[in-house]
């Protein structure tokens, strides 16, 4: 009956000490994706209004891309802009998985990227 009692107990401190140790991982990796989240959207927004500034998009206009982009309402600014942010992304959700140390996750968008 003793030894019932103790691994109870035992199982309970190793639950207890794997909470303790998850929850600080858990909050560095929201803190790191809701932050990369915001950066990597100012960038690819600040690569479009850059672009867009600079009049790359009358310049692509000229090499017939326009009449490709017709009818997706896009221009190519905007769609670097969101290739920009989708690319930063994948570095933040590779660095937010980091965290948790090595994880299929974590391999995985490191051979994307």
């Amino acid at each position: 009956m003793e030894t019932t009692t103790t691994d109870v107990r035992a199982g309970f401190e190793r639950a207890w000490d794997n909470t303790a140790e998850f929850l600080p991982r858990l909050g560095a990796f929201l803190l790191i994706l809701i932050a990369g989240y915001f950066i990597a959207r100012f960038l690819g927004g600040l690569l479009d209004k850059v672009l867009t500034r600079v009049g790359f998009d009358r310049w692509v206009e000229r090499g017939g891309i326009k009449q490709a982009l017709s009818r997706s309402g896009y221009h190519v600014s905007d769609i670097l802009g969101k290739i920009a942010f989708y690319t930063i992304f994948l570095f933040v959700l590779q660095m937010a998985f980091d965290v948790f140390g090595p994880n299929s996750i974590s391999a995985l968008l490191t051979n994307i990227i």
